[in-house]
């Protein structure tokens, strides 16, 4: 029986902006996003009979159509007419739907598996191609590397992304409604974003402090409105000494990026269960 296993890595967002919304219901965003080297172990084996097996260490998690790392062995079982099965463990660490791409980036690494099982060599374009009718996050997690991301997200151009630093990441455990957000997003006076052209240039010359400035989540003062201790974990994080902190996508994972490291018993006596890791980003 054949089987592999690679790190889901979580994204998180260091730019966020809504630009507009679209004819068919979706909005169109502008976002720097780039992964870090904390995730999920995704381990796929072939099997002889056809069904698809997901089992994980997250109790309550779905395991059939409801999980998106399922939905995308569906797909590539049925693209390409795949006669085996597979069976699929998910060793969960990335809180579930919480900014960091958890249920996007499974599916990237199953697709990406299983391509590599069955020796479909398809190319990046190939995968992403299927992987956007799965969600808007797939394409970039299956790119890997820091991108600007246009139109739902799928549009990617690879740009300079962090270096030289540490990523703290924490979370509430408290959910936040995405469709809330956008909604609120679509009023008479939605936050405005930075400059990210200025942002990708600064990031480029490697001026991480010039950077900050421009470093912007439009979705974050609603979601701190409707989620109070998001702000709280944020001022939290500053307070602990970190140079710069913002949400990642919709929530309600915030992030502190730290030019030194951080000691990691000193920030687990501090956030407590809130605490998920320190990270490094994926260049």
């Amino acid at each position: 029986m054949k089987e592999l296993t690679m790190l889901a890595k979580a994204k998180i967002n260091l730019y966020l902006d809504v630009v507009g919304k679209r004819s068919d219901g979706y909005h169109d965003i502008e976002s720097i996003m780039q992964m870090v080297d904390f995730g999920d172990d995704i381990t796929v084996s072939v099997t002889e009979t056809p069904e698809i097996i997901v089992t994980t260490n997250i109790p309550g998690l779905p395991v059939d159509e409801g999980n998106i790392a399922y939905r995308a062995a569906k797909l590539m079982k049925e693209h390409f007419e795949l006669s085996c099965g597979f069976s699929i463990h998910l060793h969960k660490r990335i809180p579930v739907a919480a900014g960091l791409a958890g249920g996007s980036t499974n599916a990237a690494a199953v697709m990406h598996l299983i391509n590599e099982l069955c020796e479909l060599k398809l190319s990046f374009e190939e995968l992403s191609a299927l992987g956007v009718t799965l969600g808007a996050d797939v394409p970039f997690c299956l790119y890997g590397k820091p991108a600007l991301c246009e139109g739902i997200g799928e549009r990617l151009t690879p740009v300079p992304g962090l270096s030289d630093c540490y990523v703290v990441l924490v979370n509430p455990g408290v959910g936040v409604s995405t469709g809330m957000i956008y909604k609120a997003l679509d009023g008479e006076n939605p936050p405005k974003g930075g400059d990210v052209q200025k942002f990708i240039s600064d990031i480029a010359e490697q001026k991480l402090t010039a950077a900050f400035a421009n470093m912007i989540n439009v979705m974050e003062p609603v979601a701190k409105e409707h989620c109070p201790e998001i702000g709280e974990l944020l001022l939290k994080l500053k307070d602990a000494g970190a140079d710069h902190v913002m949400m990642s996508g919709s929530g309600a994972t915030c992030f502190g990026i730290f030019l030194n490291e951080p000691n990691q018993s000193e920030l687990e006596k501090r956030f407590g269960k809130d605490f998920v890791a320190i990270a490094k980003p994926v260049e």
